[in-house]
């Protein structure tokens, strides 16, 4: 963990997924604040009320990990929660990710995901997490609900989030009133962050087991930059992160509530 992150704080809103989620979250940020607030059932519409509610000076990046409960045929509700969080973030660099959900009315989750593409290829400091590929890329991810992830899916997709979060914090000055990083798709690379290695950082398709892949991911990062006392935090990290992929591949969770269920 570098410096610059190690007083930040994070505000992280969501739904059922963000729940699952936030164990792994923590694993792999411990020095970074992470306040977070994510409820079952909850539509991308009520989470701009929380996010109104629970958004602090303190918080730099906030994570708006919602969209799923809205479902297929929302795309104009979806759309129009991402640009008031963007608002509401005021300049601070804006976690988004793409949805999984089976067809509702026949209508696919596409073009709901084309949306949230197009939002974080366009907003100033929006960062993108393309959990879509991810699942649809890496097998025994997701439950048979197409929706919810698996133990291991939640270490992945906290993985993933984790990234995003530290490109927000280490990627860059402010510019078009968001931070600039190249670290996740949907992002623009900021000129001072070496933007050809960041851009090739891309999701790719998982084709070994996830939990080899996800920690060959993480050594390989390690080997990327940074010196003897930055390497020695990030591997403190994976061994934090490695535990709890392993604990969440052995341990069985209960049965996540069915998509937009009350509490």
């Amino acid at each position: 963990m570098t410096a610059s992150t190690a007083s930040a704080s994070v505000l992280v809103v969501g739904d059922s997924l963000g729940l699952g989620t936030e164990p792994a979250l923590r694993a792999a940020l411990p020095a970074v604040a992470i306040d977070a607030d994510s409820r079952n059932g909850r539509t991308s519409a009520e989470g701009v009320a929380v996010l109104r509610e629970r958004l602090r000076p303190e918080h730099e990046t906030v994570v708006f990990d919602l969209g799923t409960n809205d479902g297929p045929t929302a795309v104009a509700l979806t759309t129009g929660s991402l640009a008031a969080a963007r608002e509401l973030a005021a300049g601070r660099c804006l976690v988004v990710a793409t949805l999984n959900h089976p067809p509702q009315a026949g209508v696919s989750i596409d073009a709901q995901n084309a949306s949230i593409r197009r939002f974080a290829a366009e907003a100033p400091g929006a960062a993108l997490v393309d959990w879509h590929a991810a699942a649809q890329s890496t097998r025994g991810v997701l439950r048979p609900d197409g929706v919810h992830a698996t133990p291991g899916g939640y270490g992945l997709r906290g993985q993933l989030f984790a990234e995003a979060i530290q490109s927000c914090l280490t990627g860059g000055g402010v510019s078009g009133g968001g931070r600039e990083a190249g670290a996740t798709p949907g992002r623009r690379a900021s000129a001072t962050k070496r933007p050809a290695k960041r851009r090739a950082r891309r999701l790719d398709p998982l084709s070994s087991p996830l939990e080899a892949r996800l920690l060959e991911a993480i050594g390989k990062s390690l080997a990327r930059e940074g010196g003897p006392l930055e390497l020695a935090a990030k591997a403190a990290t994976i061994v934090s992160v490695a535990g709890t992929i392993v604990r969440a591949s052995v341990v069985p969770r209960g049965p996540e509530p069915v998509l937009g269920a009350p509490d």
